[in-house]
């Protein structure tokens, strides 16, 4: 039986709401592993710890607009390898609060866009009678995600230190990266009856090719 491409986003998105929710753990559970070895004050502390959440709660609403505007597809694309590169590049220095405020500014930012870029993602590529189901396993992955970063993750700060957490991390949103950038596409109008009644497998993004058939029509 030929796999359906709808499956592959799907599975694709589900293991991005993993990936991310490893990184919100893993940051938290080397941080602080880091801030107490060198005895950063729990002000300091929380304000680390919360600045991700700043920025994730600011860029929602652009994202909306920006995965409308520009593709779901792109945009999840971009915020993959943006909070990657951050997580790769920044090291984890708990005495340098100023860089640290930023890098996790940027990561919330990031990351703020990646669950309206999927689902615009899922609108275009599942039809109605699937997208419950198809919604309902992308999200579980932020409690797989986060389930699998409690259990992992203390282990390899204990053995590789807390800097082999941000390692670990960029690695597994290049490795997401590449399979999305090969594998996701545009999707194609679809021939399924129950679908293509509601528009299904056509652009979000308005062309003036549909503007002018539209008008045509009535």
């Amino acid at each position: 039986m030929k796999f359906p491409k709808r499956y592959l986003i799907v599975l694709l998105t589900f293991v991005s709401t993993c990936v991310c929710y490893i990184e919100r753990v893993g940051f938290s559970i080397a941080y602080t592993v880091a801030a107490d070895a060198a005895g950063i004050n729990q002000s300091s502390k929380g304000t680390i710890l919360s600045t991700f959440y700043y920025g994730y709660a600011c860029s929602q609403v652009p994202g909306g607009w920006a995965a409308q505007k520009i593709g779901g597809r792109q945009v999840l694309l971009l915020s993959f390898v943006l909070w990657s590169s951050t997580c790769f590049l920044v090291p984890l220095d708990p005495n340098r609060v100023t860089i640290l405020v930023v890098a996790r500014l940027l990561v919330g930012v990031a990351q703020g866009f990646i669950f309206p870029s999927i689902h615009t993602v899922l609108a275009q590529w599942v039809p109605p009678h699937e997208r419950s189901r198809s919604v309902s396993l992308t999200t579980s992955g932020m409690y797989l995600g986060a389930a699998m970063g409690m259990l992992v993750l203390p282990s390899l700060v204990k053995f590789r230190g807390p800097q082999s957490v941000f390692i670990a991390e960029a690695a597994l949103g290049v490795i997401w990266s590449f399979f999305w950038f090969k594998y996701a596409t545009d999707p194609p109008r679809s021939e399924h009856q129950k679908a293509t009644a509601t528009g299904f497998g056509e652009s979000l993004l308005p062309t003036k090719a549909s503007q002018k058939i539209k008008v045509e029509n009535g």
